[in-house]
């Protein structure tokens, strides 16, 4: 049986990727599937048009060292992307290689190599503090005089109260939605990233906002099947984009910020995430709690959400200021009792 050469098993690995492996095996979700698509894209429009490689000359020595990093410089320099997103695309490309590697010993070389291409330097942008206060702006600012402002207060106060993702909760069907229960805890039931559920309590108020939507929208007897929020199109309902969601909640917050400064204009729902950790913390929450509640497995994922109020600052140094100054007043008047230099001068 002849071989198969480099570029049809570099096809073939590419679809089985990008079709089987990522939404099936590692249960990614569209949004994510969809970064991943368009890396692999653009490395090979990069190499087509940049490279002029085709698909008699693909082989392994495609996915060089410095090929991708020129790839990365193309990227930058041509596409205007920036530093983080160009860090994105390298990992979606080095995954693929990685897989590739695996599936043929031919490209084991090539993969290794691949996992020594450094990434650009990248400074995390400060995160923004949102107050409570600026949350509570945000919301009033909504019509809800209107169907779709009534919509829309829903979708942003059910993905602030849990501190969900914006796919979890564009993913949600009626039947996830639990508000009857007998024990009178109620809940949602979320499908997170890595396929990984959680149950997040729903409050009274939310519970009370989800059933006003859930009868206006779904009529007193919903189908348990359909998305709890959807788009009608095509005759049927259909999922709601992310990018439109967060056009949405942009408009409310340019609204917002004109009332308060302290809300971004510029806000987008993954903020609104952040700013429920954050807010739980500041309710004296356990930071195990808000672990749980936002579907993290790594504590240290948690930890870099939560932004610590200016407010919670001014308090704990001021606990500081007051410990200090105890602790030195009851020092010196010990000090002034004994005769010995190395302890008058603090140094013993």
């Amino acid at each position: 049986m002849k071989k198969l050469t480099e570029s049809i098993v570099i096809a073939k690995a590419m679809r089985e990727w990008e079709k089987l492996y990522l939404p099936n095996i590692r249960a990614l979700s569209p949004h994510t599937l969809r970064a991943y698509h368009e890396a692999i894209t653009l490395y090979a429009i990069f190499m087509k048009d940049v490279k002029s490689t085709d698909c008699d000359n693909l082989s392994g020595d495609s996915f060089s060292i410095v090929h991708i990093q020129e790839w990365m410089l193309w990227l930058k320099n041509v596409r205007s992307c920036s530093n983080s997103t160009c860090n994105q695309r390298l990992a979606c490309l080095k995954n693929f290689l990685k897989f590739l590697s695996k599936k043929d010993i031919r490209f084991v070389q090539m993969g290794m190599e691949a996992r020594e291409v450094r990434q650009m330097r990248y400074v995390r942008p400060a995160q923004v503090e949102i107050t409570q206060e600026a949350i509570k702006t945000l919301f009033n600012v909504i019509d809800l005089k209107t169907k779709i402002g009534k919509r829309d207060f829903t979708l942003f106060y059910l993905i602030y109260s849990i501190g969900a993702r914006i796919d979890e909760v564009l993913s949600l069907k009626i039947s996830d939605i639990h508000l009857n229960e007998t024990n009178g805890k109620n809940y949602i039931a979320v499908l997170g990233k890595g396929a990984k559920r959680r149950s997040p309590p729903i409050l009274k108020d939310v519970a009370k906002v989800l059933n006003g939507y859930i009868e206006m929208f779904h009529g007193k007897k919903p189908n348990l099947v359909d998305l709890l929020f959807f788009v009608h199109y095509d005759g049927g309902k259909k999922k709601l984009t992310q990018e439109g969601v967060n056009k949405r909640l942009k408009i409310y917050a340019q609204k917002a910020h004109n009332i308060n400064p302290g809300v971004p204009d510029n806000l987008h729902c993954h903020q609104l995430r952040h700013a429920r950790a954050s807010h739980w913390l500041e309710q004296h929450l356990n930071i195990v709690a808000i672990q749980r509640l936002m579907g993290h497995s790594d504590i240290n994922t948690t930890m870099r959400y939560i932004f610590v109020s200016t407010e919670q600052k001014n308090q704990a140094l001021a606990m500081l200021e007051d410990d200090v100054i105890k602790y030195t007043g009851k020092k010196w008047k010990n000090i002034r009792k004994k005769k010995d230099l190395l302890e008058y001068l603090g140094l013993k």
